[in-house]
């Protein structure tokens, strides 16, 4: 299990299982950028279909995010996935970078 830390200083894990499916399913996304999306983030929203579900968005060029989805659980909190996205999706925002 990997342990990365957000920008509010709250810890995220990370499972195996995950990790192996984000390399297959989303290659272009590595620990580093979810560090960094997590860490130091652009925007974050909350999901507009799972409320206990958080999306942390960074942006990686001119028209594209690294999006790192965290669910809250009874025992804390876990990346479901990360993805690249050309947009932040709707839902509440919840913080946004200075500029």
């Amino acid at each position: 299990m990997k342990r990365f830390v957000d920008y509010l200083g709250a810890v995220v894990l990370l499972s195996a299982d995950t990790e192996q499916h984000i390399a297959k399913a989303h290659p272009e996304i590595n620990l580093a950028q979810i560090r960094q999306s997590l860490g130091e983030p652009d925007e974050v929203r909350r999901s507009s279909y799972k409320t206990a579900t958080t999306l942390y968005y960074r942006l990686r060029t001119s028209n594209r995010y690294a999006c790192v989805v965290v669910k809250k659980c009874v025992d804390g909190l876990y990346i479901s996935t990360a993805m690249t996205t050309t947009k932040p999706k709707n839902g509440e925002v919840l913080y946004v970078k200075d500029s």
